[in-house]
Parts: C-alpha cells; structure tokens; sequence
C-alpha cells in the first residue's frame, strides 16, 4: 500500500504526464493543447481557423486525423486542413488537398453537393492575374490560370447543377470569360497592328467559336468590324456591324456600331464592296 504522501505524488506525476500528452507547440512557437476527444479538437480548429490563426488550426486538425484515424472528425478534419491552405492563399497545396479529399472520400456529402469542385474550381479563380498600376494588365498577361479556372468551372457546373454553390460559380464563370475576351481583343489587335490583320480575324473568329455563351460577343464582333475595315473590306466590316445591331450587342456596343455603319455609309455608299479576301 501507498502512503497518502505516495499517493499525491503519483497523482501529481500523472498530471504532468498528462498535461504534456494534451500541448504541443505550433511553428511559431504558439502553445496548442489539445482536448480528450475528436469533436473537442476539431472545433477548436474551427474556432483557430475563423480566427485565422492559421498554424493553430492545421495543428488541431492534423491532430485528430493522426488520433482519431476512424472517427468521422478524422475526414472533416482533412477537409478543414484543405480550407486552411485555401484560406492561407496557398491555393495550389488547396487544389492539391480537395482533390485527395475527393479521391478518398467519392461518396461524402462535400464531394457530392459540388463543394470540392466549385472549390478547386476557385483556386484558380484565385490565381489570375491581378491588375495592378505599375504592372502591364492582366489580359496581356499569361492566361493559363483563366483558362483552367473555365475548365474547372464548366465541368462543376455539369456535374452539379443543383449545387447550393451553383450562383457564385456562375458569377465566377462571367468574371472568367470576361478576362478571356479581353485577352483575344488584345491579341486580335496586336496583330492588327503589326499589319497581320487576316491572322487577327482568324483570332476572334476562334474566340467566337470557343466563347459562344460569354456574353461578350458584342466585343469580339466590334473587333471583328474593324479589323474588317482596316483591310478595306466595308462590306464585310458592314454585315458585322449589322449583327452587333440587331442580334448581340449592349446599348453602348450598338451606338458604337451605329458610329461605324454611318462612317460606312458616308464614305463608301450604301452598297459597299470589299476591296479584296487577301490577308
């Protein structure tokens, strides 16, 4: 038998030995102590999260998914170290999260209600180029990103077109084909400029081909229009002009449209020829 003061000092090492079981110290040196159960832990990692603290919170879910390999906290867990790197803007490690997440988890409720892929499809929303001031603007920029980020954004829209995330997918998807457009403008009139103007009309005729739905087509068309008239094509440059009138342009495209039929009609006559289909 122990004697009571035996007894307080087992109860006192047991304590300690518990105590430094439950904390552990994060990358910046920040003290973590961890609770007895899954749940416990992986809201405190929530908590840690919305609070972004950020190495706090990978450090709870990292916790239950190495303690608690077989509970259901283990793969919200997972996931929640997913929306961490999301969160930390490290969107490639999130791309690279969600997809193992799906790979494992094909049948769980955020893999079936579109979650995973409207939120891959947002990481490379996320990583287009920016604008900025001193920096040439985005759509003269690569537009592997932009490219991807449609991609991403089309396939979830067809696997899960009644996904509560649906609306901002679409949003994201008007935002996208804006950027794309913008850069086929740019390029269609960099080789306008640099007298290739049939390589230009081949350009935005592909945009228009690729981009049926993207609500610019009244852009592209102007384009189309004037590259039209720069190689002395009025006729051509007309019927265009036409379309962005009556079929796909906004009120500011159809007044500038408008500007261009009358600069047509002044200066060739109402029956205008093409000089040439020579590029």
């Amino acid at each position: 038998m122990f004697g009571t003061t035996h007894k307080f000092a087992l109860a006192g090492f047991l304590f300690l030995v518990a105590g430094a079981a439950s904390c552990a110290s994060s990358d910046d040196g920040k003290q973590v102590t961890y609770s007895m159960t899954a749940k416990q832990n992986y809201e405190r990692g929530l908590e840690e999260l919305k609070k972004e603290n950020f190495v706090e919170a990978a450090n709870y879910f990292t916790y239950v998914k190495q303690k608690f390999p077989f509970s259901k906290y283990a793969g919200l867990a997972e996931l929640a170290l997913a929306d961490t790197e999301f969160a930390r803007n490290n969107y490639q490690e999130a791309i690279d999260s969600y997809k193992s997440f799906a790979r494992l988890h094909p049948t769980h409720e955020k893999v079936e209600d579109g979650y995973i892929a409207f939120r891959i499809a947002e990481c490379y929303v996320k990583e287009m180029p920016d604008d900025w001031v001193i920096l040439p603007p985005s759509y003269e920029k690569d537009q592997s990103f932009v490219r991807d980020a449609l991609r991403e954004l089309d396939s979830a829209l067809e696997k899960y077109p009644s996904s509560p995330y649906l609306k901002q997918a679409q949003q994201y998807r008007r935002e996208v084909l804006r950027r794309l457009i913008e850069h086929e403008v740019y390029v269609a009139r960099f080789y306008l400029e640099r007298g290739h103007p049939k390589a230009a009309i081949m350009r935005i005729q592909a945009a228009l081909r690729r981009y049926p739905d993207s609500g610019r087509e009244g852009e592209l068309m102007l384009a189309l229009g004037e590259t039209h008239l720069e190689m002395g094509n009025p006729a051509s440059a007309k019927q265009v002009f036409l379309r962005v009138v009556k079929e796909v342009g906004s009120t500011l495209e159809i007044k500038r449209a408008e500007l261009f039929l009358d600069f047509i009609r002044q200066r060739f006559g109402d029956s205008p020829a093409d000089k040439s289909t020579s590029g």
